[in-house]
């Protein structure tokens, strides 16, 4: 005759709980540029004070090209790369989603 095991549920670990640990604060705005020296312009860039204007997603996207850097939304930022990055949500060269590609 067989001797048959009855097998008991598997043991659970009580859920631990998640902890959250603030490393330091993130901020998607940009700080001004007011104070950082002018650097050599690209020659891709339009001269300052001229507006990209691009379609994305059916919204009207303009950006003001500054001396020393990008007006977006009323925030400035310093290289055109993190306008499109702050627009597209992800990593993408401004360059290339402005068209200013050569």
């Amino acid at each position: 005759m067989k001797k048959t095991i009855k097998k008991s549920a598997p043991k659970t670990k009580p859920p631990q709980l998640a902890v959250l640990r603030v490393v330091s604060p993130v901020t998607i705005e940009e700080t001004p540029l007011d104070n950082l020296p002018v650097r050599p312009r690209d020659n891709r860039l339009p001269a300052p004070g001229s507006i990209i204007t691009k379609t994305y997603r059916g919204k009207t996207i303009e950006v003001k090209v500054l001396e020393n850097g990008f007006e977006y939304e009323g925030k400035v930022f310093k290289s055109i790369s993190r306008v499109a990055m702050t627009i597209v949500k992800r990593q993408i060269s401004g360059y290339v989603f402005f068209g200013l590609t050569k």
